[in-house]
């Protein structure tokens, strides 16, 4: 085939939009022997042993498809958090929650708006539906812009609480007023890294019509492989939600992996001890070395040198087998997952 003036024949099979983005940028991954891996907010200890027991089970006999709403799944996700299992949709990670929002709500030429800086893959959601973005900054210490977004014209607001990558904590009752005051709008709550932090939108589940809450068990429990995400809301919405996902998108292990972890929550306080408990020690240790850092409320920190660029320590500590997150719209900044103290042994002694 022959390439085009514009660079390559595949840009005419595609959408004009989807050739001329750039696409999402996850975080590097390595399986290098001796790498610390401190920048996609995983989590450094392992995931409930039920889950093994679980998948193992569940992978005895793959000739059915899974459940296609993975009822047993959404009841025990209802019963740990205490919403309706009728208004839970289940996901292959709460990204595809999202674009399943997105499709869901937004025409071409709509609006969608939310506080930035925050998590990437909310810009690269809007150019795949045509969709114009309004990002809101927030104040300088991360203040949530609570006016300036109930002033915009958008039909969807995404709320990223925690907010990526800051870490930062926009106050529940900012939220609620901002859903009270769009009742015209739908108003999406992604608590990705909520289980880190002292309070969450859960007891607003079910009370307005137009808040969803996202969760994952990514982060918290330790299963980022599985990608298992719910959008929690109302019954009505769900119902209008399970029209736009995949048929059968979240795979048998996956559904039986979720279940045990969410029933396993010893397990999950444990770890989630551990991690707050080093979380303290990487947010003090930055403070020492002359870093700005916020307090923060997700499996990650946030810290800043303002004025002096950062990009070449990011690259430094990569070089040293270190690996954290540099963004180019935070320039002075670098975002490092909570390791174990091992890790953060390490990430100390390189970072100097």
């Amino acid at each position: 085939m022959t390439r085009t003036a514009d660079g390559s024949a595949a840009t005419r099979l595609v959408r004009p939009a989807v050739a001329a983005m750039a696409g999402y940028t996850p975080g590097e991954q390595s399986n290098a022997a001796g790498v610390v891996k401190l920048n996609t907010n995983e989590n450094p200890y392992p995931a409930s042993p039920r889950v093994m027991e679980a998948i193992t089970a569940a992978a005895q006999d793959l000739r059915l498809y899974p459940n296609p709403s993975a009822l047993s799944l959404r009841k025990a996700a209802g019963s740990v958090w205490g919403v309706d299992p009728q208004g839970i949709v289940v996901g292959n990670g709460s990204d595809e929650l999202l674009t399943v929002l997105f499709r869901a709500t937004l025409d071409a030429g709509q609006r969608v708006a939310y506080p930035v800086s925050t998590y990437s893959l909310y810009d690269t959601l809007a150019e795949l539906q045509g969709v114009e973005t309004v990002g809101v900054p927030y104040g300088e210490n991360w203040e949530f812009p609570l006016a300036g977004l109930q002033d915009c014209d958008a039909k969807l607001f995404l709320i990223c609480r925690p907010n990526a990558p800051s870490g930062t904590l926009p106050a529940l009752t900012d939220v609620q007023r901002l859903v009270e005051s769009r009742p015209d709008a739908l108003v999406v709550v992604d608590e990705a890294y909520a289980d880190f932090a002292a309070g969450n939108a859960l007891g607003l589940v079910g009370s307005y019509p137009n808040l969803v809450v996202l969760r994952t068990l990514s982060k918290s429990y330790s299963l980022c492989g599985l990608r298992v995400g719910f959008a929690l809301t109302t019954p009505d919405l769900a119902a209008q939600l399970h029209k736009v996902r995949d048929s059968y998108n979240l795979s048998a292990v996956a559904q039986a992996g979720g279940q045990a972890a969410l029933l396993d929550q010893k397990h999950f306080a444990d770890n989630r001890e551990k991690i707050l408990g080093s979380r303290i020690r990487l947010i003090a240790g930055m403070r020492e070395r002359g870093y700005q850092v916020a307090e923060s409320h997700t499996n990650f920190v946030l810290a800043t040198k303002s004025g002096v660029a950062q990009r070449s320590v990011f690259e430094d500590l990569r070089d040293q087998g270190v690996l954290v997150r540099w963004f180019p719209s935070l320039p002075d900044s670098i975002r490092i997952t909570v390791g174990t103290d091992a890790e953060l042994d390490r990430f100390f002694a390189v970072l100097g």
